[in-house]
Parts: structure tokens; sequence; C-alpha cells
């Protein structure tokens, strides 16, 4: 009888270790594999900040995240170590999902078939390559919109900026959500304050170009021309170019400027324009991506043609704009840890699917107020 018993209390035991066990791993936070060609690095800190900020937001709401992003060399280099990364990280199943950002980083995530995918598109991706006078750079925007377009019926779920780029995406599982705006980092400063911290003028005008000048679908050529006219007007003002610079001064740029410019001839759904409205300043753009949703109801706001005069009048009338706008408010929906439940959901969904089960914190989806 004690042989018996204790065979039946060794089982008994057994079977609650195995319940505690699955319970445990019921309770294990999401694991994410983040793959992209773009991250902050000391070099270039400007690079990728949007994915750092999710990365980071979705940290905060507990989801681990691993993020490839390989060196700088020969892209070749960077592909294959890209590509041997995710087949090596995700054997034995050590992530619960692969989450590409950018058309060929998709493709790299979506190479192993053994964890669900998630592939965010930027924009060119999707949207036919970018605007360039070389030949070998438009064939391979191309190619990469391809490879895109088809990747969108190949992953376990799509996300992209705007409803444009969801047009050429096609499929049922596409959500449109624009990046998180991290709202701790880009908040107001008193203009004068931010031009004493960067040997400003203070009684000029100033207008930001947030972009890189070199890339030719921003369009550096028409806001010079907008700050002409301004000038031709007799009004003294300055075009600011604030290219590859941290974020930390980022911040302090956007607040000493009278306004930020986006020119652009396309966009998905810029950042520049969002960093801007979290600082109250006003925004004068074209009519690109999802630009006109975001400050279509901002006062000091406007979205024009792509014409100089009517860029330069919309500066004028933002240079009237003397108290801060209402940007930030407008955009609270945009804040990085509504965006991070918004991606979190979509996990979720795949994980559903798939038949995974994980159970998430309480505190890792409490709201959080901007």
């Amino acid at each position: 009888m004690r042989g018996r018993t204790g065979l039946y209390e060794a089982r008994k035991g057994s079977s609650i270790s195995t319940l505690n066990l699955e319970e445990q791993t019921a309770k294990k936070p999401l694991r994410v594999l983040m793959v992209t060609g773009i991250y902050p690095t000391e070099q270039k800190p400007h690079s990728g900040t949007f994915i750092k900020t999710q990365v980071v937001s979705l940290r905060e709401a507990g989801i681990e995240v691993e993020v490839i992003n390989p060196k700088p060399g020969p892209v070749l280099f960077r592909y294959i170590s890209a590509i041997r990364q995710v087949f090596l990280k995700t054997l034995g199943g050590r992530f619960d999902v692969v989450h590409g950002h950018y058309g060929q980083w998709c493709l790299f995530a979506r190479i192993q078939w053994t964890t669900p995918v998630v592939s965010s598109f930027l924009g060119s991706d999707l949207l036919m390559g970018g605007i360039t006078s070389d030949e070998r750079i438009a064939k391979k925007g191309i190619f990469i919109a391809h490879i895109s377009r088809w990747l969108c019926s190949h992953v376990d779920a799509v996300t992209v900026k705007t409803e444009q780029m969801k047009k050429a995406a096609a499929g049922d599982n596409i959500t449109v959500y624009s990046d998180g705006i991290d709202f701790d980092l880009f908040r107001p400063i008193p203009r004068a304050d931010a031009r004493v911290m960067l040997g400003w003028e203070q009684d000029r005008y100033y207008v930001l170009f947030g972009n890189n000048p070199q890339r030719p679908e921003k369009n550096y050529s028409l806001a010079k021309a907008t700050i002409d006219r301004i000038q031709d007007r007799g009004i003294s003002a300055e075009l600011v170019v604030a290219n590859g610079l941290p974020q930390t001064t980022l911040v302090q740029y956007i607040n000493a400027s009278n306004a930020v410019i986006l020119s652009s001839i396309y966009e998905g759904s810029p950042n520049i324009v969002k960093e801007a409205m979290a600082c109250n300043v006003p925004v004068v753009s074209t009519n690109v991506g999802d630009v006109s949703q975001l400050i279509g109801h901002t006062r000091g706001c406007s979205v024009c043609q792509h014409d100089p005069n009517a860029l330069a009048t919309a500066l004028l009338y933002a240079f009237q704009h003397t108290e801060p706008t209402t940007g930030r408010s407008d955009i609270a929906h945009l804040e990085k840890s509504v965006i991070a439940r918004r991606i979190i959901s979509i996990y979720e969904d795949v994980m559903k699917k798939k038949g995974a089960k994980h159970v998430f914190k309480e505190e890792s989806i409490d709201d959080k107020s901007p």
C-alpha cells in the first residue's frame, strides 16, 4: 500500500509540476525579433530613430525585443549577415514573431518559415521606389516594390503608414498606423530658451528643413525657392537644414524655429511633421502621405500645392501664429505607448492564428497619458 501510495503521490506531484510549468510558459512575455537595415548608431544617431522608438515602447510594455541590424559594410555582406542571423535566432522556436521593417528586410524576415512574420512597409518600398536620376537605383526601387507587394500575401500580417500604401499592398491582413512619437523627448521648449541653447538670433525668422537635402524626393530646391519668395517680400528668413542630428539636438532645432517646412514630392507618414506637432510648432507642408490628416485641424499649420508662392504665403501665416499650436493634443493618439498597444494587438492576433498563448502583464497595457 505504501508503495502504491508513494507512486500515486509521485505521479500527482509530477502532474502538478507539469501544470505549473504550463502556467509559467503561458505567462512568458511575447518575444519579438526585429529585422531592419536602419537603426541609430554612434556614427548615425539619426538613422531609423522611429524604429528604436517602437522598440523602446514595446519593451516598456513588457515585450522582449531583440534587434538585427547588421554593422555598416558592403550591401551584400549586410544582407547575408541578416539572413544568417534570422535563421540562427529562430531555430528552436526562440522567438514568437519576426518583425521586418522595409522591403528587402521584410523578405529576410520571411526567408525562414518556422516563426510568424509581421512586415512593416515604410513608403517607397511599396510605392514603386524613389525619384532619382540614377537608372540603376531607380530599377532597384522598382524591384524592391515588387518584392514588397509579393510579401503582402506571404506574411502573417502587414503594417503600412497610409491608406494609399494599403491600396498598393492589397490584401486582408493589412493594418494602417503611423509611427509613435516619444512625447517625453519631443516636448515644447520656450522658443527664446531653445535659441539661446543653439546661439540663434532672437529676432529672426527661422524655417526648419528636417530632411536630407541630397534625397531628391525631399525636394530641397522647393524649400529653398520658398524662402527666396519670402525674402523677395522684404522679410528676413533663414532656411535651416537639420540632417544627421541626434534627436536630443533635433528637438532644440524644432523648438527654436518659427515653422517646419516639408516640401517632399511623396512621403509615407513623415516623422518630422509629428515631432514638430508634439512640440507645438507650426508645420507647412505639401500634400503628401498622411500630412493632411495630421495637421488638418491645427491652427498655424497649412497643407499646400507644390508651389513656392503658396508655401511662402503659408509660412507667413505661420509666422503670425505667435502662440503655441495645438499640435501636441491633436496627435495625442500617436504617443508611442498608444501605438505600442496597437502593435501588440497585431502580434496577439498573429499568435492566436498560430494557436499560441501568451499572457501579458496588466502593467504592459495600462493607459499612459502623453
